[in-house]
């Protein structure tokens, strides 16, 4: 029985939010990123966080 902990090289080719198959273009994409395997249409809503955002809504 192998009980040894796996580890995965390449993500999956399938989007992790609505299942869709990733394009090669997306699965480019998610290599290069090192993100999370998502189709263009879930990866257009990832906002990116800035370390210099002090407090939400601060100008």
């Amino acid at each position: 029985m192998d009980l040894e902990e796996k580890t995965f090289e390449s993500p999956g080719d399938r989007c992790e939010v609505c299942g869709a198959k990733l394009t090669p273009r997306e699965l480019e994409a998610v290599l290069e990123s090192g993100g999370p395997a998502l189709c263009t249409i879930h990866a257009d809503e990832v906002v990116p966080v800035t370390e210099d955002e002090e407090e939400f809504g601060e100008e």
